[in-house]
């Protein structure tokens, strides 16, 4: 049974490199744009630190349960309730920010 759980954690482990690897080779090659992913899309095309923020802690959050799970892949783990505050503040106040902006466009309309 322990040779069947050990075939299974190799081939998701080679999927998930897999998949890795196409997407980082079309990130690099242009197949996937990533002009403008750290940019406003109000017309100025500025910086947008909530973009930042929202990026690092989605990848933070995915690098900490990735983590996690490796360290025992029988089972799935709990996901701690300190990350999903994280998680779910990083995009209230991504979306907070978005709404606030909407607001004040059509007022100026």
């Amino acid at each position: 049974m322990a040779d069947i759980f050990t075939l299974i954690r190799w081939e998701g482990l080679g999927l998930l490199f897999a998949l890795f690897g196409v997407v980082a080779i079309q990130t690099l090659t242009g197949q996937i744009s990533t002009a403008g992913l750290l940019m406003k899309k109000e017309g100025d095309r500025s910086f947008s630190p909530e973009r930042v923020q929202l990026l690092i802690a989605t990848l933070a959050s995915a690098f900490q349960y990735l983590t996690q799970l490796a360290k025992d892949p029988t089972h799935f783990p709990q996901v701690p309730a300190s990350w999903l505050l994280l998680f779910g503040g990083s995009h209230s106040l991504y979306l907070g920010r978005r709404l606030y902006l909407s607001q004040s466009k059509q007022k100026d309309a």
